[in-house]
């Protein structure tokens, strides 16, 4: 029951958006994957990658990151021009894109400009603020670059993630009880809403248990896309409706609204895909998922990774990686995009150690040997406490 947990919680429901547009084309790439094909191993250079560096992150008692090699209740990386944001939970830090420490993130508690829970958070390009959602306040924190509070602005509705587009921010609201209104809502940055977007995919959930990934948001070449987890089609969101941009083909596998009626969390967990990362990069699709997770088993996390352009089209095991022939380092567990053509992963700093110092590195024959013995640098003046260290992985032009 714990294991199912990791991926299946008990929530109460929310609320939140009206007049949604779909348009259909019939125009747009399809990837089958009905049928899972075995799982391969690939190298960084298989898919294009040339180029790779890393960035340790600053450790101090401010920021200490631990159990980053967990693959389901992972940390999560937010990428701005410049700085990242990492978060786990409610814990968010912030760091320049040097890996120099800046600050924290929120407070925690009940008193005034506190947070109970963050359920997501996001920069602001624009203005390079921070906005931390506090979803049970119906509340965004807003944030300086220093990590200073600015502002507070009140919603009217229960919304669980976001993401900044051409109107404002786009909001979705969980449909984890199948009875919400609305999934997504359309606001201004003062929390005036604009435009809401009713529920597609009701259902009578008799067990309470959810999916946790109902949705994805991510951005690529300057553009907002989205997947919900009923559905097997990415959209785009453009000018205030949703635009088919392409299609992930799971057949049987992909988890339906009748589904959540009539089956409890076990079944769902055994029969349905459970998605749990999504992204663009260069000619690439990634799809992060989880499928036959049979208790007590450990789990298998599938990565599919499919070409727009040609029928190349693989699944690798997320936990494998991508096999690192650059510089002999460790795989690359893609986390999500720096730009539209550098991917960003990252590795514990102790098993970065461990695995400079095996014999699989020693006896590697990476194809840049300069910056094996740059890896080897860094991996010396590494600490066994010290934070994670970035892993920026980037395609040669072209591609």
């Amino acid at each position: 029951m714990k294991g199912l947990m990791i991926f299946l919680t008990l929530v109460t429901i929310g609320y939140g958006c009206k007049n949604i547009k779909y348009v259909n084309d019939s125009d747009i790439v399809t990837f089958d994957l009905k049928e899972l094909p075995e799982i391969s191993s690939l190298k960084l250079s298989d898919l294009g990658f040339n180029d790779i560096e890393y960035i340790p992150l600053e450790t101090n008692e401010q920021c200490m990151l631990s159990g980053t090699d967990n693959l389901i209740d992972k940390y999560r990386l937010e990428v701005g021009e410049r700085f990242y944001i990492v978060k786990r939970f409610s814990n968010i830090w912030e760091f320049q894109t040097d890996g120099k420490f800046i600050s924290k993130i929120g407070t925690i508690g009940r008193g005034p400009n506190e947070i109970t829970a963050a359920h997501d958070v996001k920069i602001n390009e624009n203005d390079q603020k921070i906005y931390l959602l506090a979803r049970w306040q119906k509340k965004f924190f807003i944030y300086s670059e220093n990590g200073k509070l600015t502002k507070t602005i009140q919603i009217p509705f229960l919304p669980s993630e976001f993401q900044f587009t051409e109107g404002g921010i786009l909001c979705y609201s969980e449909n984890h009880m199948g009875d919400v209104p609305n999934s997504y809502t359309l606001i201004d940055t003062n929390g005036i809403v604009k435009k809401d977007f009713p529920n597609k995919y009701p259902f009578k959930n008799h067990n309470a248990y959810v999916v946790e990934a109902e949705n994805i948001f991510y951005k690529f070449n300057n553009r907002l896309f989205k997947k919900e987890v009923y559905s097997d089609t990415i959209y785009e969101y453009k000018n205030e409706n949703f635009t088919p941009h392409l299609v992930v083909q799971v057949g049987e596998k992909l988890l339906s609204p009748e589904a959540r009626t009539e089956f409890d969390g076990f079944y769902l967990a055994k029969n349905y895909i459970i998605p749990l990362n999504l992204f663009e990069f260069g000619d690439f699709v990634y799809y992060e998922f989880i499928y036959r997770y049979v208790i007590p088993d450990n789990v298998l996390i599938y990565s599919f990774i499919g070409s727009k352009k040609n029928n190349y089209q693989a699944v690798i095991n997320t936990g494998q990686g991508l096999i690192n022939d650059l510089d002999g380092g460790p795989n690359i567990l893609p986390m999500t995009i720096k730009d539209d053509s550098t991917i960003i992963g990252w590795v514990d700093a102790p098993k970065l150690k461990a695995h400079v110092t095996s014999e699989v590195f020693k006896n590697s024959t990476p194809k840049y040997p300069e910056k094996k013995k740059e890896l080897e640098k860094l991996a010396a003046s590494l600490k066994e406490t010290d934070n994670p260290v970035l892993i920026l992985v980037r395609l040669k032009e072209g591609i």
